[in-house]
Formats: structure tokens, C-alpha cells, sequence
């Protein structure tokens, strides 16, 4: 494995259902970085945690309340135990790391390897046991060391030598520290060098997603590892307190953002820092439906390979593109009432709008609530599928979906509206297939990208979108959809343009609609396109040729 150039690290990859390391967006992201470098043939690992408990299995209670369950997997039928262990001195204490290996196949064949660590040995304390049993949950300072000094030493230790580290968000950037003090004590300290093999990726301007941690509690955390902690840490790191962010931007060469609006607003965050933009993308041969795949396979030779190649869509009949909609919506219809826990009863007939992210207050999920009786007005001429989780600890973010669970239950004789339980990467293919719209109303500018708007316009779901990270992109290049500002202007092209287009006996626009979706959106808010923008102009590595 020594060919291998470029170490991805992640605290969270969403490759597969069955592969519990994910709990959202971030990691379902990763995943599609992985299986796209995969697909280009590109020399490229990746490195993560096992969390053997994943991240939760979410039920929601009688009283409309998330509960959080613990959701084991058996990782030993999945992944390859390499046999072989490094360890990190934590706390003054050795922590010693299993490596196990999952490989990732691509479209020609080609196999990406995934390295996950894993402490919970006989041979280690209970509490060091414990930093990778649960996603985001424990003593996260400790968590990040072992994902950042430890996946580094497991590289070492696999005779893997990159050429580029990249670090996706800063919970790995520890790492950093590892490489200043080897290539320090190799070539000289010098920030450079550092910089020079290391690439970082920000995800999101909230402030849960930059991870800070006081310096007496890194000190202290990293008492037993002589020489890792730079004497200008502050520098790098922040005055007060020990910025992950930071730290990954200050020893990184390239830094971007996932949108061009998150760059903006990025830069603002953090003005001493270079910051470029560097656009999401999904997996397009893992999100289309089965319909819409059987169809792409017969007119875009290619495709799967080189997903921008969607923008051949609009030489395809309207009336195919419209055939497999039809089915992949009766599909999902059919698993939302089977799992549906609101009682509402939803038809195949009918303009359904879905609604499928992580609950958190800037999503602004309660937005067509705002005016119980203007929903009502809507009567059986609309009908919603709400899902997903809020992080265990967010009890705003829980509270909104209780009232939304709430108030779909109390409506129900007026409007349909879905709740689906413990939503995943399995369900979220049902909704993003089957939806006719796709809502997605965050509170600008807190949404860095949204990739769940682009799962659904692989399938020429419709995005309906307030102007916000991708969306704002997609719309400039007529992408499909419609753009929306606020809760009145929402209302109005929902009742004005959107319900009389679809209900249409002339399916024509509503079709080319969708063309542009998969066409203009779809071919470029991919995976592949995203992948060769980091191997152009992040990576930037002499002799790597693209496939």
C-alpha cells in the first residue's frame, strides 16, 4: 500500500447502511469522496473511528420525545482485523489502537481501503475503552487525539507514507502535531513542511462545528508525548483556548469551504486565512432510483463513471423521465405508510414535499407551521414526509420535532403530513427518490452546502429552497426548482405557481423541471466533479493523472 497519496480523515464515514461510523450529512459526505476517489482510481485511504455503538438508533416515544438507543452492528462480519496496533500516551497513560481495514470498491474495480481505529481492548482502562465505542459522545478531547496522532501512527505503521493529508472538518487535526514534531525532528521545525503535505476542509460556520478545548486540558492530555505540542501553539492554535479549526488552517495549504456562500462567509470567520471554495457533491450512481438507473444505463453510456455526464438527460422522452418517478414515488408512498407514526395516510396522487435532515434550530424545520390555518388552506392539495435526528445533547433541536410530530398528528384531518422514525441512508433514498419537492428553508447563512437538496435532484426531485449554500449556485445555473425568501414568499409560489404546474394536465414544464434538475444540478453537484476539484487544486500532486 505504499502507492498511496492521499490520506482522508474523517471522525465520521457514511459508506454503507450496515457501516455504523456516520450520523449525518458530514459522514455521508465522506462517504462519497471515498467511493468517488474510488471510481477515478485515485490513490487514496481513508481514516475513521469504530464506533461499535454507532451513533443511535433514535425511536420516538409516546409523548412525541426522540429517545436514543444504542445501535450495535457487527462489525466483525464487515471489516478485516489487520492484526496490527499503535498507541497514543493519553493522560499519561498508554492507549493502545486496533487497526481494522474496510475496502471500497469502485465502478472499474478499483478498491479504496478504510482504516478504522479502535481502543476498546483488554489491555486498556475502562475509560480509554470507551473513546471509541459512541460517535460525538465522551470525552471528545481524547477522541480526536486518538482519530488525529493515532490514525497518523496507524498510516505509519501500514507502511503508508502520504503525500497529502487531508483533514475533513477539525476533529482530526491533531495529526498536525504528530507530523510538526516527526518532520521536525527529520528536517528541521519549520511550519512549512507541514503545511506543505496537509489539506483542510470546513464544513460549516455554526460554532458546534469548531471544536475548541482549554490548553491545561491538552497539556495535560498530552503530558506523555514529549516534544508534540509546538511552544508557539497559541499561535497556531488561538490565545485563549485550542481552536481544531485553527490549528488544521494554520498547518494546512489549502483550505476550503463546501460552497461558494460558505467560502464567503468563512473568510469573515477566519479573515487571516486564505479560504477558497471547493463545492459538495453526492455519489450520483448511489443516490438515483432503480428506475431512473435502468433508463440513465440505456441513453448515457458512461455515466456511473463520469456523473457529469447527466447533462445528456434532456435528449431523453419526457415521458420515461416521468414513468420512473411515478414508480420510485409509488415506492416510497408504500414505506411511508408502513412506517409513518403520525396516523396521516399519504397518496400517490398527491404534490408530497419531503423534509429530511438533522433537527437543529438554523434548519428552521417549523417553517410552514408558522400559520396553522394557511396550512390548513392547503387541504389534500399537498402533503409533507418530515424525518430526522437531532444530536442527542440538542434539546432545542428535539423540541422542534416534537412540535412538528405534534401538530402533524393534530392536522391530520386537514393535511397529511409523515413522520419516518430513525432515519438513515436506507430511507433517505425512499425520499429523496419518490418526493415530487424537496424543502430546505435554513436560516441563512448557516447552511454551508446541503447535500441532501442534491440527492433529491439526481432524481429530479424539485429543490424548493431558501437561498443558501449549494441552492444558491444551483438556481444561477437554472438548476430546477424554485427559489424561495421567506415564509410568505413560500406560501405564495407553493399556492400560485407550484400547485398549478403540478396539477397540470400539460406535464410538460413540470418534466423540463426536472430535466434541469438532473441535467444542470446533477451533473455538476457530484461526487466526480468535486473529487478532481480537490485533486486539481487542493492536492495538487505532480504526476497524478486523472482517470
Amino acid at each position: 500500500m505504499t502507492n498511496i497519496k492521499i490520506a482522508y480523515f474523517s471522525a465520521e464515514i457514511g459508506i454503507k447502511d450496515k457501516i455504523k461510523i456516520y450520523s449525518g450529512g458530514l459522514g455521508i459526505l465522506a462517504g462519497g469522496t471515498i467511493k468517488a476517489m474510488a471510481d477515478l482510481e485515485t490513490p487514496f485511504c481513508a481514516v475513521s473511528l469504530l464506533y461499535k455503538k454507532g451513533y443511535f438508533k433514535q425511536k420516538i416515544n409516546e409523548n412525541s420525545w426522540q429517545e436514543e438507543l444504542e445501535d450495535y452492528w457487527d462489525y466483525k462480519k464487515i471489516l478485516k482485523d489487520t492484526k496490527k496496533e499503535v498507541k497514543v500516551n493519553i493522560k499519561g497513560e498508554d492507549v493502545f489502537i486496533r487497526i481494522w481495514k474496510y475496502e471500497f470498491k469502485g465502478i472499474t474495480g478499483h478498491k479504496t481501503p478504510i482504516f478504522l481505529l479502535d481502543t476498546n481492548l483488554e489491555k486498556n482502562s475502562d475509560w480509554a475503552k470507551e473513546l471509541t465505542e459512541h460517535l460525538y459522545v465522551g470525552d471528545r478531547l481524547s477522541q480526536e487525539i486518538v482519530l488525529g496522532i493515532g490514525g497518523f501512527r496507524a498510516l505509519e505503521k501500514l507502511e503508508i507514507n502520504p503525500e497529502i493529508y487531508h483533514m475533513n472538518e477539525g476533529h482530526s487535526a491533531f495529526l498536525t502535531l504528530e507530523l510538526y514534531k516527526k518532520l521536525g525532528l527529520e528536517i528541521g521545525w519549520d511550519d512549512g513542511h507541514v503545511k506543505d503535505k496537509c489539506v483542510f476542509t470546513t464544513h460549516t460556520p455554526i460554532p458546534a462545528g469548531h471544536d475548541k478545548f482549554k490548553y491545561n486540558e491538552v497539556y495535560e492530555a498530552l503530558k506523555g508525548e514529549d516534544k508534540i505540542i509546538p511552544l508557539h501553539i497559541k499561535k497556531l492554535a488561538g490565545e485563549n483556548e485550542l481552536n481544531t479549526t485553527k490549528l488544521a488552517m494554520s498547518f494546512s495549504s489549502h483550505i476550503n469551504a463546501v460552497s461558494e456562500k460558505h467560502a464567503e462567509v468563512t473568510r469573515e470567520m477566519f479573515p487571516d486565512f486564505t479560504i477558497y471554495g471547493i463545492t459538495n457533491g453526492v455519489h450520483a450512481a448511489s443516490w438515483a432510483n432503480k428506475y431512473l438507473t435502468k433508463i440513465l444505463d440505456e441513453k448515457i453510456k458512461g455515466w456511473k463513471e463520469d456523473s457529469t455526464k447527466l447533462n445528456q438527460v434532456f435528449k431523453i422522452k419526457n415521458e420515461l423521465i416521468w414513468d420512473s418517478h411515478i414508480k420510485a414515488k409509488s415506492d416510497m408512498i408504500n414505506f411511508i405508510n408502513k412506517n409513518n407514526i403520525t396516523g396521516a395516510k399519504l397518496k400517490k396522487d398527491v404534490l408530497t414535499i419531503g423534509f429530511a435532515r438533522r433537527f437543529i434550530a438554523y434548519k428552521d424545520a417549523e417553517l410552514i407551521f408558522q400559520n396553522i390555518d394557511n396550512l390548513k388552506k392547503l387541504g389534500k392539495k399537498v402533503q409533507f414526509v418530515f424525518a430526522g435526528k437531532s444530536h442527542k445533547n440538542d434539546i432545542l433541536g428535539k423540541e422542534i420535532m416534537k412540535r412538528i410530530i405534534d401538530n402533524a398528528k393534530e392536522l391530520k384531518d386537514f393535511i397529511s403530513i409523515a413522520f419516518i422514525p430513525d432515519y438513515d441512508k436506507d430511507s433517505a433514498k425512499f425520499l429523496v427518490s419518490g418526493s415530487d419537492l424537496w424543502l430546505n428553508t435554513p436560516i441563512p447563512y448557516n447552511e454551508a452546502s446541503g447535500t441532501s437538496g442534491m440527492k433529491a435532484a439526481i432524481n429530479g426531485c424539485l429543490h424548493f429552497s431558501r437561498l443558501d449554500g449549494w441552492a444558491i449556485e444551483s438556481f444561477e445555473m437554472n438548476g430546477g426548482g424554485f427559489p424561495i425568501c421567506d415564509y410568505n414568499d413560500l406560501m405564495s409560489t407553493l399556492e400560485y405557481k407550484i400547485i398549478p404546474m403540478f396539477y397540470s394536465d400539460d406535464k410538460t414544464p413540470w418534466i423540463c423541471e426536472m430535466k434541469l434538475s438532473i441535467g444542470n444540478s446533477g451533473s455538476y453537484f457530484n461526487t466526480h466533479r468535486m473529487a478532481k476539484e480537490y485533486i486539481r487544486n487542493a492536492y495538487k500532486l505532480k504526476n497524478l493523472k486523472l482517470k
